[in-house]
C-alpha cells in the first residue's frame, strides 16, 4: 500500500513538472490560392510562428475561402470563430473611414510615398488603432502587396480613354467603385474566385490585380491584355481576434510578430522577382500584350474627385495632403 501511495506520488509530481504537451492551435483563412505568392506567404508565416514558439503555437491554414469571403472571414475573425485573417487592407475600409482614402486611385502618388505613409503616424490613425477598437490586434500590416497593380483584360486598354464604359470587375468597397466609375469604367461586383468563370462568360471584361497575383489565378488564360496602373498601393494584413491573443503569453506575442516580420520580407523579395519573370512568360508563352499606362491623366481625373470626397466628408479634410506629405 505504501509503495502504491509512493508510486501515486510520484506520478502526480511529474505531471506536475513536465511541460504541457497540448498545443495551441489557431485557425487562419485567407482568400487566396495555396500555391498563389499570398497563399505562399500565409503557409510561410503558420511555419515561422510553429518554428519560433518550438512547437507551442500551432496555425492551420485554411486558402481559397474555404472559410468564406473576405467580408465573412473578417466577420468571424472578429466573432472569434477563427482567430487569424490575412487580407488586403482595401478589405478593412468599413471600420476607418479615414482608410477608404488609400483605396481611391492615385490618393498616393507612388511605392516610395505609400512607405512613408505606412512608417508615420497616419497609419496607426486610419488603420491600427481602428482595427483594435473593432476587436482585431494587427500583427502585421507592411507585406507590400505587389508590387504594384495591373489591369487584365479580354481587349485592348492602353489608356484611361480605353477605360470608358469598360465592365470592370470589383470587390464589394466603396473607394475602388468611386475611384473606377469616376474613370468612366462600368463596374461589376463579383468575388475573387469568381472572376475566372466571369471573363469567361463576358460577365466582365477586365479585372485589376496585384501584379503578383494575377497570374497564378490563371487570368491570362483568358483574357491576353495587361495593363500596369499603379492606381493604388496595398499591404497584405495579419490579423487576430484580440481576446484570443491577449490569451497567448507575451513572449508568444513576440514570436508571431518576429514571423510575420520574416515572412513579409521574404514575400516582398520574391514577389519583385517573380513579376519579372511571369511577365516574360505569359508574353512568350501565351501572346499577352502588355502596356504600361500614362498615368498622368488618371491623376488628374482624381484630384478634383478625391478633394470633392473631402468636402462631403467620405474621407476626412486634410487626409489626402497628409498623404503627399506622409506626417
Amino acid at each position: 500500500m505504501k509503495m502504491l501511495k509512493l508510486l501515486g506520488s510520484l506520478t502526480v509530481a511529474l505531471a506536475l513538472t513536465m511541460p504541457a504537451s497540448a498545443e495551441i492551435v489557431l485557425k487562419l483563412g485567407h482568400i487566396s490560392p495555396k500555391g498563389s505568392p499570398e497563399g505562399i506567404v500565409a503557409d510561410r508565416f503558420a511555419e515561422l510562428v510553429k518554428e519560433k514558439t518550438k512547437g507551442e503555437v500551432v496555425i492551420q491554414v485554411f486558402p481559397s475561402e474555404q472559410l468564406g469571403p473576405a467580408t465573412a472571414e473578417i466577420e468571424s475573425t472578429m466573432l472569434g470563430n477563427q482567430d487569424i485573417y490575412i487580407g488586403g487592407n482595401v478589405e478593412f475600409e468599413r471600420f476607418s473611414p479615414p482608410l477608404k482614402a488609400v483605396g481611391l486611385n492615385y490618393a498616393i502618388p507612388s511605392a516610395e510615398q505609400f512607405r512613408t505613409v505606412l512608417a508615420s503616424s497616419v497609419w496607426k490613425d486610419i488603420f491600427i488603432d481602428p482595427l483594435a477598437k473593432a476587436g482585431l490586434t494587427v500583427i502585421s500590416s507592411d507585406w507590400e502587396r505587389g508590387p504594384g497593380r495591373v489591369l487584365i483584360s479580354t481587349k485592348p486598354i492602353r489608356n484611361f480613354d480605353d477605360v470608358k464604359g469598360l465592365k470592370l470587375r470589383i470587390a464589394p468597397i466603396d473607394s475602388m467603385r468611386i475611384s473606377w466609375q469616376a474613370l468612366g469604367a462600368q463596374t461589376v461586383v463579383l468575388p475573387w474566385n469568381d472572376v475566372y468563370l466571369g471573363l469567361q462568360q463576358g460577365l466582365v471584361e477586365a479585372v485589376t490585380s496585384p501584379t503578383n497575383l494575377f497570374v497564378p489565378m490563371k487570368f491570362t488564360d483568358i483574357a491576353k491584355y495587361v495593363a500596369r496602373t499603379d492606381e493604388i498601393f496595398q499591404v497584405l494584413a495579419v490579423v487576430m481576434n484580440t481576446s484570443r491573443y491577449q490569451t497567448l503569453k507575451p513572449e508568444l506575442h513576440q514570436a508571431m510578430f518576429e514571423a510575420a516580420k520574416q515572412a513579409g520580407q521574404e514575400y516582398m523579395a520574391s514577389a519583385e522577382r517573380d513579376i519579372a519573370r511571369d511577365l516574360a512568360k505569359i508574353q512568350k508563352e501565351q501572346g499577352v500584350t502588355y502596356t504600361e499606362f500614362d498615368l498622368k491623366p488618371g491623376v488628374a481625373v482624381m484630384e478634383p474627385v478625391i478633394r470633392k470626397l473631402e468636402a462631403d466628408k467620405f474621407i476626412p479634410a486634410g487626409l489626402y495632403d497628409r498623404f503627399q506629405s506622409g506626417k
